[in-house]
């Protein structure tokens, strides 16, 4: 049924005027990049865990619309922790692919794949910090409930390096603040599983332009309440051909 409605919608999944992102929140967007243009999201992070502080300067997120419905996507960090030099991963690549075009009752759908070149994972919820995760499969559908309020939310599944799976869940409901400003709250984690936790977070973006976002957001663990991450960030798109 879901590849049939794929169907039914071929054009539907590109995006128009201004640019959707997948930051600041966990919450992937289903939104595809334009065909021909490449979009870069990029964030700058503190976070502790476990006692530990680590700096994420940048995370960056690549994006590139090669298809209406369909989008290439690279990931990498850059991080230094206090007891570690700075390291560079080239964490995943990836493919987000449109499924359906969505309207007022009937969510905007797409999903999400990557596989995990270094093993790691970025998200800040994972714990576990020895290698494991292979690949995530990831789908993600967004309703607007009206011209101010939104929700968007994700369930997939990260496949480990030890046969064993596990469960991702992230949902952010998002206001839209002025004409070019909105703000979310969140609560992403992961299940069932001992060495993953639940969080909490909020932020806010704004467009300078159709083409250029700013966005700050803040989150902390449920579970394990000294855990908790601020990160900065800044997202732009460049079209590179007709």
């Amino acid at each position: 049924m879901v590849l049939l409605m794929g169907c039914i919608y071929p054009l539907m999944g590109q995006q128009s005027g201004r640019m959707e992102t997948d930051r600041p929140d966990q919450t992937e967007c289903p939104f595809i990049v334009k065909r021909g243009f490449m979009q870069v999201e990029m964030g700058f992070n503190a976070a502790q865990t476990g006692g530990f502080t680590s700096f994420l300067i940048p995370t960056t997120l690549i994006k590139y619309g090669i298809h209406p419905r369909l989008e290439l996507r690279y990931v990498s960090t850059l991080s230094k922790n206090v007891h570690a030099p700075m390291e560079f991963n080239s964490e995943a690549i990836g493919f987000k692919w449109a499924i359906t075009p969505g309207n007022r009752w009937f969510p905007r759908t797409s999903v999400i794949s990557h596989y995990q070149l270094s093993n790691l994972n970025r998200d800040e919820s994972e714990r576990n910090s020895s290698p494991h995760s292979i690949a995530d499969v990831v789908l993600t559908s967004q309703i607007d409930l009206n011209e101010t309020f939104g929700i968007g939310y994700n369930f997939g599944t990260e496949f480990h390096s030890n046969g064993t799976l596990e469960g991702i869940y992230r949902i952010a409901p998002n206001v839209i603040l002025g004409k070019k400003g909105y703000a979310y709250v969140e609560l992403f984690g992961r299940y069932p599983s001992a060495d993953t936790d639940q969080w909490a977070d909020g932020g806010y973006a704004y467009y300078l332009s159709e083409h250029v976002k700013l966005d700050l957001s803040a989150g902390r663990s449920l579970s394990h309440g000294d855990d908790y991450y601020v990160a900065l960030g800044i997202s732009f798109r460049v079209q590179l051909f007709r």
